[in-house]
C-alpha cells in the first residue's frame, strides 16, 4: 500500500517529534543525569541547578573539584578574600564523598586556616588526587623568581601540614600529591604517604632531610618530581625504592648531587652537567631527557658524562648550550640499545668556536639508532656556505645501516652544517627521509629567547640545502622546507 504524500509528511513529523522527545535529559534516571554533571567543571556543573529544580542538588556529588580564577568567570575582581569565600560556600555545600580529585590552584598567603580546612576536606572524603598550587607562576617563569628575587623569604607562605596525611588520620587514600610554592617540613617519624605513586614537588621549601625523611618512609612511588626547590643541595634515597620508576628534576639552583637507591626506567633532568647523577642501578633506564648547562659541549658530556654508561637506552632527549669546540673523542661509547636520538643544541658567541660537524661522530656511537633529530639555534653571525669559503670537510665514511629518518631544523645553511648533512646522507645506507628546515624549531626554556632572523636567513638555508644537498641526494630522500 503506498502512502499519500501528506501522509509521509505527517509520519516524519511524528518520527522527529518522537526524536526530540527521547533527547530530552530530564527523561533520563537521577543516577545518569549525576554522572553527565559529574564530568563538567564543577563551576558548570553548579549551574546546571538554575536549569531544573530537579537538577538543583546533583552537583554536591561531584568528584572533580578544581577552584581557580577560571572557576569563577562571572567575577572580575576575585581577590584572595572572595575566592576563599567562593570555595568555602562550595565544599560547605558539597556531600564530602567520593571526591576523585582536589585542585586549589591561586595566589595565596596568610591563609594557614583556609588551606588546613581544604586539605582536612580532602582527606575526610578520601580524595585519591590532590594538588594545590598557590602560586601566580607559570613554570616558565619560576626559574628566574626563584633565583634573582627573595621569592620564597616572603612572609605568609603556606606550610603544608604533613601530620593531617598520616595514614592514622585517613590520608591512606591520596594516590596523587602535587604541591607548589610553599614549605614542607616532614618529621624524621613520618609515616604518610603509603598508597601515594605520584609526588610533585614544584617550587617547594625543602631540605635535603626533608626530602630524605619523605622517601625514607615505606612507600609505593611510581613517579616522583623535584623542580625549582631552591633548598636543596643533594636529593638522597638510601633505602631501595622499588616501585620508582619515573624520576623529574627541574632546575634546582645549587643542587650538587642526585644519588638514588631505584632502578628508573625515565629520567627528566635539567641542572648542571657537572650534577653527579648516581642510582643503584641503570639496567632500566630506557628513555633519558637531560638539558645541561654550559660546563661542557653536548658531544663530551655524551662520550664521558652520565649517558655513556647507560646499557639500554633507547630514547635520548638532549639538550646543550654550546659555547666552544667538543674534545676530539679518543675512544667512543657504544649506546647500542639506542634508537632514537632528539638533540637541542643552543650555539653562541661572535667567531664561534664550536663545530657542527662534531656531531658527525653520533653516528658511531649509536650504530643501530634509526631516528636523529637535530635541533640547532645558532645566536653568532656567520654567512651561509659558498664555494669561496673552500672546499667542504669531509670525515671518514662509516655506513650506518640502520638510520632511516632524519631531521634537522635552524639549518641556516652555514659551513659546518652543510658538511654534518652531507655526511649523515652519504654515511646512511637505508636512510628513507630526511628533512631539512630552516626556520628554528626549538622551545625556548627559562632565560633563553629565539634568536630574531630575518626572512634572509631562512632563504639562505633552504638555497644552500637545494644546491649542496640536495645535488648529492641520488636516492630522493632529501626534502628541503
Amino acid at each position: 500500500m503506498t502512502r499519500k504524500p501528506e501522509e509521509s509528511l505527517d509520519c516524519a513529523a511524528e518520527n522527529r517529534q518522537g526524536r526530540r522527545s527521547g533527547l530530552q535529559l530530564n527523561d533520563l534516571p537521577i543516577d545518569v543525569l549525576g554522572l553527565i554533571i559529574s564530568r563538567l567543571p564543577i563551576g558548570d556543573a553548579i549551574r546546571t541547578g538554575l536549569i531544573s529544580r530537579q537538577w538543583k542538588d546533583l552537583w554536591r556529588d561531584h568528584t572533580m573539584l578544581t577552584f581557580s580564577r577560571a572557576t569563577f568567570p562571572s567575577c572580575r575582581m576575585l581577590n584572595q578574600q572572595n575566592f576563599i569565600r567562593r570555595v568555602d560556600s562550595i565544599l560547605q555545600q558539597h556531600s564530602g564523598v567520593g571526591v576523585e580529585r582536589m585542585e586549589i590552584k591561586f595566589l595565596l598567603r596568610n591563609a594557614r586556616r583556609d588551606i588546613d580546612r581544604w586539605v582536612k576536606f580532602a582527606v575526610a572524603s578520601k580524595t585519591k588526587e590532590l594538588i594545590l598550587d598557590l602560586s601566580d607562576l607559570t613554570r616558565f617563569f619560576m626559574l628566574p623568581v626563584m633565583v634573582f628575587h627573595p621569592y620564597l623569604d616572603r612572609e605568609g607562605f603556606y606550610e603544608f601540614p604533613c601530620q593531617l596525611l598520616d595514614a592514622n588520620n585517613g590520608g591512606s587514600h591520596l594516590q596523587c600529591l602535587q604541591l607548589t610554592s610553599m614549605y614542607l617540613k616532614p618529621a624524621a617519624d613520618f609515616t604518610g604517604f603509603l598508597n601515594l605513586k605520584r609526588l610533585n614537588l614544584i617550587g617547594v621549601n625543602i631540605t635535603d632531610e626533608g626530602v630524605q625523611n619523605l622517601l625514607c618512609s615505606p612507600n609505593v612511588l611510581e613517579f616522583l618530581e623535584i623542580s625549582f626547590c631552591r633548598m636543596l643541595i643533594k636529593i638522597h634515597a638510601p633505602h631501595f625504592l622499588n616501585r620508582l620508576k619515573h624520576l623529574q628534576v627541574d632546575c634546582c639552583p645549587v643542587l650538587e648531587k642526585i644519588e638514588m637507591n631505584c632502578d628508573l626506567a625515565t629520567l627528566d633532568f635539567t641542572g648542571s652537567s657537572m650534577t653527579p647523577l648516581i642510582f643503584a642501578t641503570t639496567s632500566s633506564l630506557t628513555n633519558v631527557r637531560l638539558k645541561t648547562m654550559p660546563f661542557c659541549t653536548g658531544l663530551d658530556y655524551i662520550v664521558t658524562g652520565f649517558i655513556s654508561n647507560l646499557p639500554v637506552v633507547r630514547m635520548l632527549e638532549f639538550h646543550v648550550v654550546e659555547y666552544k669546540k667538543a674534545i676530539s673523542p679518543q675512544r667512543l661509547p657504544k649506546l647500542i640499545y639506542l634508537r632514537h636520538l632528539k638533540l637541542e643544541t643552543i650555539v653562541f658567541g661572535y667567531g664561534r668556536k664550536t663545530d657542527i660537524l662534531d656531531y658527525a661522530y653520533l653516528l658511531e656511537i649509536a650504530p643501530f639508532m634509526e631516528k636523529l633529530e637535530l635541533h640547532m639555534w645558532i645566536d653568532a653571525p656567520h654567512k651561509p656556505y659558498s664555494e669561496e669559503d673552500g672546499d667542504l670537510r669531509s670525515l671518514p665514511l662509516h655506513h650506518h645501516n640502520h638510520l632511516k629518518q632524519v631531521q634537522i631544523t635552524g639549518f641556516f645553511g652555514q659551513k659546518d652544517q652543510v658538511e654534518l648533512a652531507l655526511h649523515i646522507l652519504c654515511s646512511s645506507t637505508v636512510l628513507k627521509n630526511m628533512v631539512i628546515n630552516p626556520e628554528i624549531a626549538i622551545v625556548p626554556h627559562d632565560a633563553y629567547r629565539p634568536p630574531k632572523r630575518g626572512a634572509h636567513n631562512f632563504v639562505d638555508g633552504r638555497d644552500a640545502a637545494m644546491e649542496f644537498v640536495c645535488k648529492a641526494d641520488h636516492r630522493n630522500v632529501v626534502e628541503v622546507v
